[in-house]
């Protein structure tokens, strides 16, 4: 159970009955204890000054043992046991009169009164069940009200159980896995709540896959046109005509490619992840970006072999270099690859916003061309990769850094 979850919160709430129920039920049982021996002390008082006057007038000791019997008093009659009591117990009060003494003993949880008066003693066992049978009572009614709590925990835990797995579910569904199992009984309004993310992430699938399809459709269909496009330019004669249209094709191949990385990217396609040296992955960027290497200085301190998807990686270098050109006062870029680094250079002014501003979609900056992905795209194909995006301005250059490692 993490942060404010209402397992949590139930469990402390029950928790906090359970403590204020018991934390009464042992004051209760001070108090009846207590209150108990407070009454004993007024009773063994009240009989004891009665029986110190009668023991030297009693006529008929029966029918006096009777009547302590009815007062709940076992008088103890066998001398060895009572020598054993008053030799272990424990005095809780002794009082002294004219014609005698009176001791209130305690012994294993027991009390005892011992009379002597006239050359007479008695010792009398207080056998009354009064303090026990309340322990009882409330010890009870302690159990059945813990009993119904802990069922009611039970019944609500079990019931709200569902909460879980929709929890589990929505994980799933913010990762962009749509098929979701929702099948779930409890609550009408649980239910509710699983059937609404139900058809949510059914008919957010459908959409899905029109747009996969529609996207494939488009691509699919350019793909062709441009692919002939691209024979039929190396056949024109004029060089300089020859050269143009190849770059032109070259270009909407180019902008096909970058519209599947944005569906893997939206998709979020898991990359193929291979070893690859950087300087491999650069070459492609520029390839496919179609520069001009006069435009770029590339500055190779080393070139390290990473984990990468070579078509996406490719895809937001070639992006991160485009801008550095685009953007730049002198229209060059310079590349520098390092061991756990690789950093894109430019001679411009500062970004007018934060970078957090420029990796929204369709954020640009200027309306130099393209569609306004560029930055956005690097960033999410980044995170693909594990990898981070930075931005610094140093001497009157922005540097764009992708750290291979956090």
């Amino acid at each position: 159970m993490k942060k404010s979850s209402i397992f949590l919160w139930i469990t402390i709430i029950f928790l906090l009955a359970f403590i204020g129920i018991g934390a009464s039920y042992m004051l209760s049982l001070k108090y009846i204890k207590a209150n108990s021996q407070n009454q004993t002390q007024k009773r063994f008082d009240f009989i004891s000054q009665s029986l110190i006057w009668q023991l030297g007038t009693i006529q008929n000791p029966n029918s006096l043992i009777k009547d302590l019997q009815k007062l709940d008093l076992l008088p103890i009659t066998h001398p060895k046991e009572i020598i054993h009591i008053i030799k272990h117990a424990k005095i809780i009060k002794r009082t002294r009169y004219p014609v005698g003494e009176i001791i209130i003993l305690k012994y294993q949880n027991s009390y005892y009164i011992w009379v002597q008066s006239y050359g007479n003693t008695l010792l009398l066992q207080d056998v009354s069940q009064n303090i026990e049978t309340l322990k009882m009572l409330y010890t009870t009614i302690f159990i059945i009200i813990v009993a119904l709590l802990l069922l009611i925990y039970i019944l609500i835990l079990i019931k709200l159980r569902p909460l879980k797995k929709i929890t589990k579910e929505i994980e799933k569904f913010s990762q962009g896995k749509l098929d979701l199992d929702l099948g779930i009984k409890g609550f009408k309004e649980i239910q509710e709540v699983a059937n609404a993310l139900q058809e949510a992430a059914t008919s957010l699938k459908n959409i899905q896959n029109s747009r996969k399809l529609l996207l494939r459709n488009i691509m699919h269909e350019l793909k062709t046109p441009i692919t002939k496009g691209r024979i039929q330019a190396e056949m024109v004669e004029d060089p300089k005509q020859k050269q143009r249209l190849i770059q032109i094709f070259e270009k909407l191949n180019s902008l096909i490619n970058e519209l599947a990385a944005i569906e893997a990217v939206n998709a979020k396609i898991k990359p193929n992840l291979e070893s690859l040296q950087l300087s491999d992955i650069v070459d492609e960027a520029i390839n496919i970006g179609m520069f001009d290497k006069k435009d770029l200085t590339i500055i190779q301190n080393a070139n390290p072999t990473i984990k990468a998807d070579y078509k996406l990686l490719s895809i937001a270098i070639k992006n991160l270099i485009d801008n550095a050109i685009k953007y730049s006062q002198d229209s060059r870029a310079t590349i520098v690859l390092e061991n756990d680094a690789i950093k894109i250079i430019n001679q411009a002014p500062p970004l007018r916003y934060e970078l957090d501003y420029f990796l929204e979609p369709f954020s640009k900056e200027g309306k130099k061309s393209g569609f306004g992905l560029g930055l956005y795209l690097v960033d999410n194909i980044l995170k693909m990769h594990l990898f981070t995006l930075r931005y610094s301005h140093q001497e009157g250059k922005n540097i764009f850094t992708i750290k291979f490692s956090k």
